[in-house]
C-alpha cells in the first residue's frame, strides 16, 4: 500500500464514474484481474463468471499467495465507486459456488476473506444480507450450485436485487 497516496475525492470520483474512457478501462482491468485468477467474464451485464482455460494453475496461485486478498478486497471496493457493484456479486458467488459444490478455492484465508471483506464490499443492503446468508448456509453444509449462482445474477437483472423476495402473510 502507499500511505503516502491521497484519498480519492467526491468530485474525483464523479468525474471518473463520467468518463467513459476510465469506465472502459476499470472493465479491462477487471477483465485481466479475473484472467490472473483463473477467472474470466461470461456475462457483463449480469457479471457471470467461469473458469478460464488453465485455471488450475491460476487457483492454485490464489491458494498459495494470500497477500492476493486484499488487492481483491481494493478491487471490489473500486468497482462499487465506480457504480460496477454488480461485477461484485457475480464475483463473490462465482468464489462461493467454486467452494460448494466443486470444493475449490476453499482454504481458511480466502474463505476468511470472502467472508469478513469481500462480501462486506456491497453497498446495497438487501443484496449483502442475502450474499451474507448465503455464504452462512454454504458453510453449514448447504451447496451453493452453478445453477443458483445463475439464477441470482438474473434476479438481480431482472428485479435489480439480488435478494430473493419474501413472500407476504395474508390473513385468509
Amino acid at each position: 500500500m502507499n500511505f503516502e497516496a491521497q484519498a480519492l475525492q467526491l468530485h474525483e470520483a464523479t468525474a471518473m464514474k463520467e468518463d467513459s474512457d476510465v469506465i472502459e478501462r476499470i472493465k479491462a482491468s477487471y477483465g485481466l484481474m479475473l484472467d490472473f485468477y483463473g477467472m474470466c467474464m461470461v456475462n457483463f451485464e449480469t457479471g457471470l463468471i467461469g473458469r478460464s482455460e488453465g485455471y488450475k494453475t491460476r487457483y492454485q496461485n490464489l491458494l498459495q499467495a494470500p497477500h492476493n486478498n486484499l488487492r481483491i478486497t481494493r478491487i471490489l471496493k473500486c468497482l462499487s465507486e465506480m457504480d460496477l457493484e454488480h461485477l461484485n456479486a457475480g464475483f463473490l458467488l462465482h468464489v462461493l459456488n467454486e467452494q460448494s459444490e466443486h470444493k475449490q478455492l476453499n482454504t481458511s484465508l480466502l474463505r476468511d476473506s470472502m467472508d469478513r471483506w469481500w462480501a462486506n464490499c456491497l453497498r446495497n443492503k438487501a443484496d449483502r444480507e442475502w450474499i451474507g446468508l448465503t455464504i452462512k448456509k454454504a458453510r453449514n453444509g448447504e451447496t451453493f450450485s452453478r445453477e443458483k449462482y445463475e439464477a441470482s445474477l438474473q434476479r438481480r437483472k431482472e428485479s435489480g436485487s439480488i435478494a430473493e423476495p419474501q413472500l407476504e402473510c395474508t390473513d385468509a
